[in-house]
């Protein structure tokens, strides 16, 4: 089984987007709360994380299930990208661009129901959507409106045929019977809306603008769901730029994963993966919290438990707070370990091994670091630069001593968030918490595997709770193109 260490799909693919549906169906975990993203009750949804952590993977996972159980409603998954193509946007008022996604929105669903008829939507008159066009869809369903345009053009069609082309006759009828259809939903699911945020003003206009058009869509029209995803750090400043958007918040869902979860998403991979390549296997029934079974798994790819400190731990507890909580880094991790265990001819990755993997592992963690969160600070990799061959470790006063003698007292200005205010050193030493940089040191065994993280309690720093006893160390994903000690 050696060869399978270099098997992509043995820790799964890394961007849930690309996934094969059936391989996702089958190792996703399903958390209770994130089963509303399939629940055709709730018309509205955003789910909100950091990048890395399942965005995609659950709007993937929730379309799946969506045509799983409702197979005679209209599924839409598509890309931002897709929508901005459709229609063109140049003014930047709020309620103008607002407009725009609605016609974005629109038209997308009006070319779906064209295609499944097998009518080429390519006429000027299907292009545009106007304004007093969607208002006057105010209490319809979503279908039957957007059908009256194609109705209509078919119906020209057929005069100026004199009824005598049967293929754009066929049609007409088809659309007739699918319009009619009262029961029929549209699910709309929508990602990577800030796939290339900036923090300017006509982009904050852009993305903004997309959530309150989505709001007003689905509460105007009926047969409409829509889920989309957004990064947590991006929606911050979204809503720090438009309070329209508090409106926006009571449809957002929160992903997070715990210790366990993480290990049973790994738990999930690896029994798919074997249960696929090796059939005659006898892996037993697939519980993650029976243990023999657990352990079995683990151990068909891992050396037993890995080493952590002075403690030997089951794989996946290290690999959760290697990874930050997000299944795409642990699946990085993994795969840069097996590879280092294939060339050293090894047959399983033990602990050596993902020592190795840290420092092109953390050559990755850096440049996400800076791709996710430069937006909300353009002096970043200066604040991070600041503890290059420094220690891991600092208590909450040292930590904040360094942070002014280092940055504030050198005359360095740091702006967070787009605020006018210049930081003080507790300003940015809570700015390096929130972007998972520094973690508190925990010895709670079971909450955190020895680390919290900003989500397990984002209040933790703050100037109101400067606690000399808390320890704050620099994640180990960093520490090793780092050169902490």
């Amino acid at each position: 089984m050696r060869n399978d260490l270099l098997n992509p799909n043995l820790f799964g693919n890394e961007a849930g987007e690309d996934e094969d549906k059936k391989r996702l169906g089958d190792y996703y975990l399903e958390k209770e709360k994130n089963k509303i993203f399939h629940d055709a009750d709730r018309r509205l949804g955003f789910v909100r994380a950091r990048k890395g952590v399942g965005k995609s993977a659950l709007l993937n996972y929730s379309a799946y299930k969506v045509e799983e159980n409702y197979k005679k409603d209209m599924v839409i998954n598509i890309k931002a990208s897709e929508l901005i193509s459709l229609y063109e946007c140049n003014n930047y008022q709020p309620l103008h661009y607002t407009n725009c996604w609605q016609q974005r929105i629109c038209l997308r669903i009006l070319n779906e129901i064209a295609r499944k008829i097998k009518f080429a939507a390519t006429d000027d008159s299907m292009k545009i959507i106007e304004n007093a066009e969607i208002m006057g869809y105010k209490g319809k369903n979503i279908i039957s409106a957007l059908s009256e345009r194609i109705s209509l053009n078919l119906d020209k069609r057929i005069v100026e045929k004199k009824e005598c082309d049967k293929e754009i006759s066929n049609g007409f009828e088809l659309l007739k019977r699918y319009s009619e259809d009262k029961d029929q939903r549209v699910w709309l699911f929508i990602d990577d809306i800030d796939a290339t945020f900036v923090n300017s003003e006509n982009n904050l206009i852009m993305v903004g603008t997309f959530f309150t058009a989505c709001r007003y869509l689905v509460n105007s029209v009926s047969g409409l769901n829509i889920r989309a995803s957004v990064r947590t750090d991006v929606w911050t400043i979204l809503r720090n730029f438009d309070e329209a958007l508090d409106k926006c918040e009571q449809y957002m869902l929160d992903l997070v994963w715990s210790t366990k979860e993480t290990g049973e998403i790994l738990y999930n991979k690896l029994y798919t993966y074997f249960s696929i390549e090796y059939p005659e296997m006898n892996l037993g029934e697939k519980n993650f919290k029976d243990e023999k079974s657990l352990n079995y798994i683990f151990n068909l790819v891992f050396n037993g438990q890995l080493k952590w400190g002075s403690n030997r731990v089951i794989p996946y507890r290290s690999i959760h707070i290697l990874g930050a909580g997000r299944p795409r880094w642990a699946a990085q991790l993994c795969k840069i370990a097996a590879k280092d265990a294939f060339e050293k001819q090894k047959e399983k990755i033990d602990t050596g091994n993902v020592n190795f993997a840290m420092t092109e592992y953390g050559k990755f963690r850096m440049a996400d670091l800076y791709k996710e969160h430069r937006h909300q600070c353009n002096n970043l990799e200066m604040i991070i630069e600041i503890f290059r061959n420094s220690e891991r470790a600092y208590s909450t006063s040292k930590l904040i001593e360094i942070i002014k003698e280092r940055l504030i007292d050198n005359g360095k200005k740091v702006y967070i968030d787009g605020l006018p205010d210049e930081c003080n050193e507790v300003q940015v030493g809570k700015y390096l918490y929130r972007i998972g940089f520094i973690t508190l040191r925990n010895d709670e065994y079971n909450r955190a595997l020895g680390l919290t993280r900003y989500e397990d309690d984002p209040y933790l720093f703050s100037e109101y709770n400067i606690n000399d006893q808390q320890i704050w160390e620099i994640h180990p994903a960093y520490r090793a193109v780092l050169k902490i000690r």
